[in-house]
């Protein structure tokens, strides 16, 4: 049985898609001279998805392939082309050789995120890849992160966390699932209302390494949902309190401080 779970995020937590976009963009602007780079980068804004984003740029630039075939042609490349970072390789495998065990739930595609985790060179590393498109449903269902947990052989009283970058799907799917969780910043701070995570960490590696180093006694290894979904509601209803989450989540405490 397995006493201490890390369970992660892959884009933009284990993977940096933001490199591989930059680098999609640089070859597939250099494959159709009349797309401006620059206009590739604007258009790439959080709020909009792929289908929009695609759709505008078929439309500006007039371009043959259909919105579903360059979609499908980007998700596969970019799969490809996300970094190696050897820094992110150092941080897992020391805290796979302090006794935890690793794993990956993500709202991605199977053989996408696959793709990634063999590119970045940390498939290795994971003992279970649990990927939403294989069960219909997305964080923050807790049913994606309970699945990992099962996998990994959890022991009744076992430390779980769940490391990720997004506030609504990971830190309350980890709030959700009764487990620690470990907000990936990338430098953003939090609003007074937004879900409030156990610990914050700028980037992947201080989270590994706060784990090896810190992580006990933080989780809840037992689901402890607020009646009615409160954590659904807090997402819905802009200004709920983040108390509403179906956690603990007193004291937030920062890596490295």
């Amino acid at each position: 049985m397995t006493a201490r779970i890390a369970l992660f995020d892959i884009d933009n937590t284990l993977t940096d898609k933001t490199v591989a976009f930059g680098r999609w963009a640089e070859e597939f602007a250099a494959e159709h001279p009349q797309i401006e780079p620059t206009w590739l980068h604007v258009a790439n804004r959080p709020s909009i998805t792929r289908v929009e984003f695609f759709t505008l740029l078929r439309a500006r630039y007039g371009l043959e392939r259909s919105i579903a075939r360059l979609h499908a042609d980007y998700r596969r490349r970019t799969a490809e082309l996300v970094p190696h970072r050897p820094e992110v390789i150092a941080a897992l495998t020391d805290l796979k050789d302090a006794g935890w065990a690793l794993g990956a739930v993500t709202n991605g595609e199977r053989t996408t995120q696959m793709t990634k985790l063999r590119t970045a060179q940390l498939d290795h590393l994971l003992g279970t890849v649990i990927a939403a498109g294989d069960y219909g449903i997305r964080k923050p269902e807790a049913a994606l992160m309970h699945m990992a947990v099962e996998d990994l052989h959890a022991a009744p009283d076992a430390e779980v966390w769940m490391v990720g970058d997004d506030l609504a799907t990971d830190v309350v799917g980890a709030h959700t699932a009764g487990l620690g969780s470990i907000w990936i910043s990338h430098g953003r701070t939090l609003a007074p209302y937004d879900p409030q995570p156990k610990v914050i960490c700028e980037t992947v590696m201080e989270a590994a390494r706060w784990l090896a180093t810190a992580g006990t006694k933080g989780s809840m290894p037992h689901a402890q949902r607020v009646p009615g979904d409160a954590d659904e509601r807090c997402l819905n209803a802009p200004g709920m309190p983040p108390d509403f989450l179906g956690a603990d989540v007193t004291g937030v405490t920062e890596c490295g401080r």
